[in-house]
């Protein structure tokens, strides 16, 4: 598998991580600690959490100390790296049903 399909697979692993995606897309300057974050989709900060450092790991979401508080924010450079890497790899796809 490559990479690009890999990271689409984690991308779409949970709805949790669906309705993350979407939340930050739709607010790309939103700065807000995981109990915050999880209420403006409407769970719980322990339910997220795992979601939550996935993205990190993957560098969509920022991860910062601001005082005592975490808070994560939208990595737009490293999600549109990604989107970027998901074309080609569905036109190197699309490509070679083609042939």
């Amino acid at each position: 598998m490559s990479e690009a399909a890999q990271t689409l697979a984690t991308l779409l692993s949970s709805e949790i991580k669906g309705d993350l995606l979407t939340l930050f897309h739709r607010n790309p300057g939103l700065v807000d600690s995981l109990e915050g974050v999880a209420r403006r989709i409407g769970r719980t900060g322990t339910s997220i959490e795992l979601d939550i450092k996935g993205l990190v790991t993957l560098g969509v979401l920022k991860k910062k100390k601001i005082g005592t508080m975490e808070v994560f924010s939208f990595n737009r450079a490293k999600d549109r790296e990604i989107l970027e890497a998901l074309a080609n790899q569905i036109k190197t796809i699309k490509g070679a049903g083609e042939v």
